[in-house]
């Protein structure tokens, strides 16, 4: 098996060290002026979604798109490609999903067929994903500051409330935190191999410092999102498609299910747990988060496939009885540990508090295994 090393360099418009998983070239916001008319459109309907929305024309104005002209997707740049994957995986949801209608059970060709050819050359499922809602719809408003969620702005939403400007803000500032954690990644696998205890308990720490930051970054998911309205508003449109025929596209046989855009879709939760030697057994919520990564990026799942070929810090501490080590490793599980308590306060405030509600964002089941999922967790303190 031929895999890939985390220190490998990938694609900046995808991955890099500096902010984890999230892009280091910021995203696309517009197609350039001289792009094929179709992009331009789709382009212009995104943008003002949450108005067509509200006003109730949106169906009709998809239905009214033509595809785009044979050979336009081949001209594509990678960040054109993920800018065409996002508006038409706005588009496909809001037009299957538009709340206050039945389900649309088509989606007409001027968005499936662009939406189809932009994922196909991306590896990805063509449904709007996590990557697109999350990953790739961010920009700062002040440039001269980072990505915190007061900084933050979206390029894309179903609608023009803060709530989900908020909810995307979190998650981007969440995922950018990651940048150290994803970088000490590249030092720790090879630190193992030369037993450099002095580096691996440095980058432990670091890993430690992202997470602090990162549950600072969770705590305040609830000033600015309200769950009556995440739940009745925006969150329908991350829903599944089930039974879905995207009309045009030869290449998919019959009506189509593909799984919506969700939070168990980021590598950085994976990555940390095969790092550090979490092994959750048969829970549930993880075999659904293993299928999961068929919605990954590819780099962004090669880069966890590498971490799971190697020996895990946990093994690599336990075995030597260092203090300073296993206080390190520690303090790394007591963040991640705080991570997940407050992830499944928060989902349970939203969903099973508002709605009484066992599935998440996107399809995702998780009923009592959050908690089995913090329990493994502490389980594995040294």
């Amino acid at each position: 098996m031929n895999v890939p090393s985390p220190s490998q360099e990938f694609d900046a418009s995808e991955f890099g060290s500096k902010r984890g998983f999230l892009p280091e070239v910021a995203p696309l916001d517009s197609f350039p002026s001289d792009a094929p008319p179709s992009f331009r459109r789709v382009d212009e309907l995104a943008t003002d979604l949450p108005e067509y929305l509200r006003r109730g024309d949106l169906r009709s104005s998809v239905r009214a798109l033509d595809p785009p002209s044979a050979g336009a997707i081949e001209d594509c740049s990678r960040r054109e490609l993920l800018r065409l994957y996002a508006v038409t995986g706005f588009l496909a949801s809001a037009y299957v999903h538009r709340v206050g209608d039945e389900n649309a059970d088509s989606l007409p060709a001027g968005v499936a067929v662009p939406l189809y050819e932009s994922a196909s050359r991306l590896d990805r499922s063509p449904m709007l994903s996590y990557d697109a809602y999350v990953l790739h719809n961010w920009t700062l408003r002040d440039g001269s500051r980072g990505p915190s969620p007061d900084n933050l702005d979206t390029l894309l939403q179903f609608t023009s409330m803060r709530d989900e400007r908020w909810f995307i803000a979190i998650h981007v500032a969440i995922e950018d935190s990651a940048g150290p954690a994803v970088s000490a990644v590249t030092d720790l696998l090879p630190a193992l191999r030369d037993d450099d205890r002095a580096v691996i308990e440095r980058r432990l720490g670091d890993i430690e410092s992202s997470l602090a930051e990162i549950v600072g970054h969770l705590d305040r998911m609830p000033e600015q999102n309200e769950p009556a309205v995440f739940n009745s508003t925006f969150r329908q449109y991350l829903r599944p498609f089930e039974g879905v025929t995207y009309e045009g596209v030869s290449e998919l046989d019959g009506p189509q299910s593909y799984r919506g855009a969700s939070g168990a879709q980021t590598a950085l939760f994976a990555a940390l747990d095969s790092l550090l030697g979490i092994d959750h057994d048969d829970n549930p919520l993880l075999n659904h988060v293993r299928d999961l990564r068929d919605d990954i990026p590819p780099k962004h799942a090669e880069f966890i496939d590498a971490i799971d070929a190697r020996p895990d810090v946990r093994s690599y501490v336990s075995s030597l009885g260092d203090d300073d080590l296993t206080t390190a490793y520690n303090d790394c599980l007591t963040q991640l540990l705080r991570f997940r308590e407050r992830h499944t306060e928060i989902v349970k405030t939203f969903l099973a508090g508002d709605l009484d509600e066992f599935e998440g964002t996107g399809g995702t089941p998780y009923g009592h295994y959050l908690d089995e999922l913090r329990d493994t967790t502490e389980n594995h303190l040294l």
